[in-house]
């Protein structure tokens, strides 16, 4: 089969490789789409040591059984499917209190196992029996692929507390943060602004209803966030770009109470922050994170996706397999928001 796989900084290669196996206890999958995710435009520009050489990458995917493994009950050939893709042990305290993504012994796909920038991927045993396999109906198209980031954005809102009635500000207006924006209004928030630096991405924020776009590279966007909310600051500011920066930026633009999520991970050396503490000593504010999701969130935004509360423009680009290349400088120079890979095509 064809598969995209890892070697090293700007080393990933469009290479034929053996269809996996189906293991006993596991299934194996005919990949539909696989999206690219801002992890694996990281290992293409920077590295990652976390995947071994010659790892088949990509995560964010949806697929159709074709065989099912020994000792499998309740998996049919034919049921289209998705996945939580960080592999718990399902034994310390936080699995067993249903935080799997906080368990210290994760094992992601494109990491551990083969991932599903190819034709087909085998799922493990241990993702069918944790419950990280998750079916999607037979009627939902591509967007299904969207269910894993998807995932993520709903852990973090969570933890953030997002409710109806709430003014949020979601800073970038990358593929996440498209994503937080279509489920901030989901959750019921009134009044949504998104701040984005690039002019590309301020183009598209603008297809999306939201009550303002902050061009943060024309104006102060913490001065404008202020003014839109009569001075008091918003409920809820999400910060979705990987900048330093824009999270300080995120404690000024919160009002009294209110909550900052840091949604984005910033890169190791260069991740420490400088905060005015007197603005969360007087102001009483709140703060989250928000990483990874366990297979709860993955079935809820198989639910959302469903129940079609996720804007289709989210995804902007479409490629078979051969042009992974092709998507990943889309992604690269922020020309798009999500970016399918459709090995069938």
């Amino acid at each position: 089969m064809k598969a995209i796989r890892y070697y090293g900084k700007r080393d990933i290669r469009f290479e034929e490789i053996p269809v996996p196996l189906c293991e006993p206890g596991g299934l194996l999958v005919r990949v539909e789409s696989c999206a690219i995710c801002g992890t694996d435009v990281k290992a293409w520009l920077v590295g990652d040591p976390r995947i071994p050489e010659g790892q088949v990458i990509g995560h964010e995917f949806v697929g159709r059984i074709v065989e099912v493994g020994s000792d499998v009950a309740g998996w049919a050939a034919g049921e289209r499917v998705t996945m939580a893709t960080s592999l718990s042990c399902g034994a310390c305290g936080w699995c067993r209190s249903g935080f799997t993504n906080r368990c210290e012994t994760l094992k992601p796909i494109s990491r551990v196992y083969p991932g599903a920038f190819a034709e087909y991927i085998a799922i493990p045993p241990a993702g069918v029996t944790g419950g990280n396999t998750v079916k999607v109906p037979a009627t939902m198209g591509e967007m299904a692929a969207l269910a894993e980031p998807l995932s993520c954005v709903i852990n973090a809102q969570m933890l953030a507390g997002v409710k109806r009635g709430d003014t949020v500000v979601v800073i970038g207006f990358g593929p996440m943060g498209a994503l937080h924006v279509e489920t901030a209004r989901a959750n019921g928030a009134v009044c949504i602004i998104a701040t984005v630096r690039s002019d590309p991405r301020r183009r598209l924020a603008e297809l999306f209803g939201l009550d303002a776009v902050i061009a943060s590279g024309a104006t102060d966007p913490v001065v404008e966030v202020m003014r839109l909310s009569g001075g008091e600051g918003v409920d809820v500011v999400i910060a979705t770009a990987p900048s330093a920066a824009a999270q300080e930026q995120a404690f000024a633009m919160v009002r009294k109470g209110g909550m900052v999520n840091l949604f984005a991970g910033l890169p190791r050396g260069s991740s420490e922050l400088k905060i005015d503490s007197r603005l969360i000593h007087y102001r009483e504010l709140f703060v989250s994170g928000g990483s990874d999701s366990a297979p709860r969130h993955v079935r809820q935004a198989v639910e959302l996706l469903a129940h079609g509360m996720i804007s289709e423009k989210i995804i902007t680009h479409r490629f078979p397999l051969e042009r992974f290349f092709d998507g990943l400088a889309v992604m690269e120079k922020r020309e798009g928001l999500k970016v399918l890979i459709k090995p069938g095509e």
